[in-house]
């Protein structure tokens, strides 16, 4: 059971029953013998966060737990690990009794979903860019064929501003500071011509449905990395097989915190294996020199790429790149031009290989994604 508890009395609030309800309730009874998962500070956001959870029923041991509750209130997340892990007792009971409701785990109510963008065009004169068709709860079999690019990054380092720009629009939110702004796994679905081989193996322009997935920010001090990593493969490997690309987007000081968080993706999606279809992006660049973006992308890539496979070939190596795109820019600066051709440019250039396959879901994750 799991409750969020005043450090110095005994007021706690949990989801819990009451006269035979489950209900979020605030009592002071005595808890008993329990461990304490994680401190942390009574901030404005935490108690705005207690208030909008506050009362809530329609308790779902699978989907609406008390771990959920509590993990809302301190971070800001909707999730429960008790879903997630495979060897859960919790996950075995009710995974396949959920049916069409599986990708439904660790998403958040539509009470609590946090607020979107205003799908605003950034830049008027700006027309190459994927053409968006609107955020996804989930993806199906049907977009198994589409083109999926993934980004993971630290918190704050701009990886939902690079999302926004590869559409031309403000479709996923922007956090401030060291604020995160996305708190689950985000697909956002368009369309895009892709100048690809046709099955004579002749190129032609070719469109082509793009989904693409943001993730919650590494290292935001809420959540351990290894959680962070169950929460992003569990939501990954209930959607799509397949990966055609992996934007790994940093800024600022990369510390071995966000080094070793950035690793276990690069071991989980097989770095080694796919170099080619991963791609570096040192982002928030505005006011450094070329010298100083150069100097930042090479530091990124010697602490990210430190394990040289003596297999490696120009062939089969990340793309790298820097970009600047300031946030309240409205006319496109010839630099400006210049990123945003680059970053399309290792986007969305189909890669004539095998794609970055997940391991094989469980027969069940299968026949719902047909849905």
């Amino acid at each position: 059971h799991w409750f969020v508890k005043d450090k110095q009395s005994d007021w706690k609030i949990e989801f819990s029953q009451n006269n035979a309800v489950f209900h979020v309730n605030v009592d002071c009874n005595p808890v008993g013998e329990h461990w304490t998962r994680q401190e942390f500070a009574m901030t404005s956001e935490v108690k705005e966060r207690m208030k909008k959870v506050l009362g809530a029923t329609n308790y779902s041991l699978a989907l609406r737990n008390c771990e959920h509750v509590a993990r809302y209130i301190q971070a800001g997340v909707w999730v429960s690990f008790q879903m997630v892990k495979p060897d859960s007792f919790m996950r075995k009971k009710f995974i396949e009794g959920l049916a069409e409701k599986t990708k439904l785990i660790n998403k958040f109510p539509e009470e609590l979903r946090p607020p979107g963008e205003s799908f605003q065009t950034i830049y008027e004169d700006i027309t190459d860019n994927v053409h968006c068709g609107g955020p996804r709860d989930a993806l199906s079999e049907k977009d198994e064929k589409g083109y999926n690019i993934l980004l993971i990054g630290p918190t704050g380092a701009g990886k939902s501003s690079i999302i926004n720009h590869l559409f031309n629009q403000r479709v996923c939110r922007i956090g401030h500071g060291a604020k995160p702004g996305t708190r689950e796994v985000h697909f956002t679905q368009g369309e895009y011509w892709f100048y690809m081989k046709n099955k004579k193996g002749r190129m032609e322009n070719k469109m082509r449905n793009v989904n693409l997935i943001d993730t919650i920010g590494l290292c935001d001090n809420m959540l351990e990395n290894e959680e962070v990593q169950s929460f992003i493969e569990e939501s990954l490997k209930i959607n799509i097989l397949h990966i055609d690309k992996v934007l790994v987007v940093c800024s600022g000081r990369i510390t071995q915190n966000h080094k070793d968080a950035i690793k276990l993706f690069l071991k989980l999606f097989k770095f080694k294996k796919y170099k080619q279809r991963f791609a570096f992006i040192y982002s928030k660049c505005d006011d450094q020199t070329e010298e100083e973006r150069s100097e930042n992308l090479e530091t990124m890539c010697e602490l990210l790429d430190d394990e040289p496979d003596e297999n490696d070939n120009e062939s089969n190596q990340p793309d790298k790149i820097t970009v600047a795109f300031p946030p309240d820019a409205t006319v496109p600066s010839e630099e400006i031009r210049n990123d945003l051709q680059n970053l399309k440019m290792v986007a969305l250039t189909p890669i004539d290989s095998k794609r970055i396959s997940l391991d094989k879901r469980t027969w069940l994750a299968k026949f719902l994604a047909r849905g």
